[in-house]
């Protein structure tokens, strides 16, 4: 679990941040090569979307030029029945053509970046995710990987638009006045620069509402989670009171933000009406004959002024749209940062080999073994283990002193830091450990529910089960009179929006799912703790059938799994030594 300290260090960090995270920025570039083709038709929709604007330009100013100075009806020519609708027509196809490839652009990159997250965390393994919030696991998947949209949707295309759209109409304003173009091109460069002065405090805010948003999702979800506790404990008032609390301050991040991206596009706005107003105004006093340069020697009329005065707001408009889009950007590259570390964080599970061991229980070897987790003390140093192959052995010893991390080691989810881990001789190291995994069946003391049938909640432990298998496994946990009761019978609907389960029903699912699970090497975490006498029973009694031909690792604080071992053993200050009969006595249960 991310802790607040990481939390506010991280937000320090935001802070401390003026300008664009060059790292960010450039993890987002790469990424845009996932488009493909639709990033180009993005930019080529919106560069046809110019060109078709200039035609417009020119043909509006030949209209007006025609009604205004020679009073003749310009409808009175073919032309304009065709040429004003075409343009019209060009021009909002080109721009369908920009939303849409610019949408699939993003799509596509979003798509993959999911697919990438997804691959991630399997590869980080349960044992890295048990270690974070839930919830904010679930806020990158989703709303991390959603901020992106804006900056492949539109942000970056417009990038390509605001130079290209703008040198397209300086070469079609230049040939007919240099004074003009020389007014846009001077005044071009203003909007860009008010748009990155007002969008660095913008990035800034926008980096702190998602660092909110993450610890906020994991905060609620946890509540969620612990909800029937806080009800006992008569928290769940207090509890209601800080959620208020968090989404208030949320709500004020929100606005924030929204402020400053108001408060861009007024910037922008504004600079905009006084760069086309000095090209009216030129134009004017042109006409008016106050001012005689800039037309490369001809006289100006107003025809040729109605087109450079059309164009003028054309010119700014690909420089508003990217400011008005900045604030994409920074909402991208405040997400990024989050994306690119899960994304770059080196796996904690060992990278195997290819080798796979025969059928049959197997022998397991720890020698020197030491480990650590990220940050913390080693809570195994110099551990030695040897299990033979068909025996059982329990392992005892105080809540937090390793004994689920040596469980870990053993499923190759853990890399040690030192020391040897071998099974029949061979070193994890060597080992295929995809299918090290498909041998073991492995019961922990928090079984998961999926949001899925019943059916569905017991292929977790072997995907061709058919009815058959999965009834059989049911009875075998004593759950047989129950499925009895179920109308819909192994389609039932468990999880969320289901049937829930008590805690003894769900100690006796994962129960039948070690029955269906094809393994040679049972791992057994606390199996029968928070468990009434005649469920333990019942539970033990069934693990002691599965364990005949397996070999067995079971932890526990009670004394009636440790029947099930030939031997137990104490994990204490990072080493394993044989139990003594007292400390056995002293189990609880």
């Amino acid at each position: 679990m991310r802790s607040n300290d990481e939390m506010t260090q991280t937000e320090a960090a935001a802070d401390s941040r003026g300008g664009p995270d060059a790292a960010a920025l450039r993890w987002l570039r790469a990424q845009a090569r996932g488009a493909g083709a639709w990033g180009r038709l993005a930019v080529l929709g919106g560069g046809l979307q110019v060109l078709a604007a200039i035609a417009q330009a020119g043909v509006l100013a030949w209209m007006l030029h025609m009604l205004i100075v020679e009073g003749s009806n310009p409808f009175a020519q073919p032309a304009a029945w065709w040429a004003l609708p075409a343009c019209l027509l060009a021009r909002a196809l080109a721009g369908v053509l920009k939303e849409e490839a610019g949408q699939r652009a993003s799509e596509r990159i979003r798509g993959r970046l999911r697919e990438a997250l997804l691959d991630r965390l399997h590869h980080l393994g349960p044992a890295w995710r048990e270690r974070r919030q839930a919830g904010a696991l679930a806020n990158l998947l989703l709303e991390q990987v959603e901020a992106v949209e804006g900056y492949y949707a539109r942000y970056r295309p417009q990038q390509w638009l605001a130079v290209l759209a703008p040198l397209f109409i300086l070469a079609a304003v230049l040939p007919r006045s240099w004074a003009a173009a020389g007014i846009l091109f001077l005044t071009a460069p203003l909007i860009p620069l008010f748009m990155v002065l007002v969008g660095w405090g913008a990035r800034v805010r926008q980096t702190r509402q998602l660092l909110a948003l993450q610890r906020m999702s994991g905060h609620f979800l946890d509540l969620l989670r612990g909800l029937p506790t806080l009800r006992l404990l008569d928290a769940h008032e207090r509890q209601a009171q800080a959620v208020a609390r968090i989404g208030e301050d949320f709500r004020q991040r929100t606005m924030s933000v929204l402020r400053l991206a108001f408060l861009s596009g007024t910037v922008l706005e504004f600079f905009a009406s006084v760069a086309i107003a000095l090209t009216a105004v030129y134009l004017g006093f042109s006409l008016l004959g106050y001012l005689d340069f800039g037309f490369h020697g001809a006289a100006p009329d107003l025809r040729l002024a109605f087109f450079i005065l059309l164009l003028a707001p054309e010119f700014y408009q690909p420089l508003r749209d990217l400011g008005t889009h900045y604030h994409a950007r920074a909402e991208a590259l405040a997400a990024a940062g989050q994306l690119q570390a899960v994304l770059e964080t080196p796996s904690p599970q060992p990278a195997g080999g290819m080798n796979t061991l025969a059928p049959g229980a197997p022998g397991l070897r720890m020698s020197g073994l030491v480990f650590a987790h990220r940050g913390g003390e080693p809570v195994l140093q110099g551990c030695d283990l040897e299990v033979a192959a068909g025996e059982a052995v329990a392992i005892v010893g105080p809540s937090g002193g390793g004994k689920t991390t040596l469980l870990r080691l053993l499923l190759g989810q853990l890399q040690p830091q030192a020391g040897m881990l071998a099974a029949n001789g061979l070193p994890f190291s060597a080992l295929d450990l995809q299918h090290w995994r498909e041998r073991i069946g492995w019961m922990s003391q928090h079984p998961r529910l999926l949001a899925g049938s019943l059916a569905d909640n017991l292929r977790i432990a072997r995907q061709d089960a058919d009815a058959a298998a999965m009834s059989e496994a049911l009875h075998f946990a004593g759950l047989g009179d129950w499925l009895a009761t179920l109308p819909q019978g192994l389609a039932t609907v468990l999880g969320e929006g289901g049937r829930q389960l008590s805690g003894g029903q769900l100690r006796r699912l994962a129960l039948a799912r070690v029955r269906l699970r094809p393994a040679d090497l049972l791992l057994l975490d606390e199996p029968t703790a928070s468990l009434d006498g005649d469920t333990e029973a019942l539970v033990v009694a069934r693990l002691a059938e599965l364990r005949h031909g397996r070999t067995v690792v079971v932890l526990s604080h009670r004394r009636a799994p440790l029947r099930l071992a030939d031997r137990v053993l104490r994990l204490e200050g990072g080493r394993l030594q044989p139990a003594r009969p007292t400390e056995l006595a002293g189990e609880g249960g």
